[in-house]
């Protein structure tokens, strides 16, 4: 009942954006603005997109399409992110037409998600992406000797934490892989990003 509570007021956008600030945000999107500039993608899907921080990582010319299941995040990123686009919507089953982005970004969703769901979820990033398209995967991956990290996958609503190997597994299936790294804030993280062929 408490956690449920708890991750109710964390899904009110200036809570989330602040939630996620001290859990290291601020270096994950550095790193991630290192991958992410030299693509210059025109349309861009967010999957998991939350109040859309990574926009500001994209050129101010980039169709930037922020999709997420809960609305109070969508409201934020509506009201910090001019000319955005905000869908309510499932990453499992994006209602967005096939081949019509240069980049999808998956951050911070895959533990979130059961094996079927990040199945069709890396399913449904394919179908969306053209032909050379960009899939950029960032998450937290588990590792038990990481305290900190072990701590944090405690009070994390996603119950679905993963090896880097396992994921690395799902995405080759379905991407060539032309970056795989891992880095280390307070959880370790793997940084991916992989061509539709």
């Amino acid at each position: 009942m408490l956690t449920k509570l708890l991750h109710k007021f964390a899904a009110h956008p200036w809570v989330y954006d602040r939630i996620q600030t001290l859990a290291g945000n601020k270096k994950v999107l550095e790193c991630l603005s290192y991958g992410l500039l030299p693509l210059n993608p025109r349309v861009v899907v967010d999957i998991g997109g939350g109040t859309g921080t990574v926009r500001s990582l994209l050129a101010p010319d980039c169709r930037y399409i922020c999709l997420d299941l809960e609305m109070p995040k969508l409201e934020g990123f509506r009201s910090n992110v001019a000319g955005g686009l905000a869908i309510l919507g499932d990453a499992t089953s994006m209602p967005i037409r096939d081949g019509c982005a240069d980049m999808v970004i998956c951050k911070s969703v895959t533990h979130h998600l059961t094996d079927s769901q990040l199945d069709r979820a890396l399913d449904e990033s394919r179908r969306i992406l053209r032909p050379g398209g960009h899939m950029v995967l960032f998450d937290a991956v588990w590792n038990r000797k990481r305290l900190a990290g072990l701590a944090l996958w405690k009070m994390d609503r996603g119950s679905y934490p993963r090896s880097i190997e396992e994921l690395r597994r799902k995405f080759a299936v379905r991407f060539e892989i032309a970056h795989w790294k891992k880095m280390s804030v307070y959880h370790e993280y793997v940084f991916g990003i992989g061509v539709r062929s």
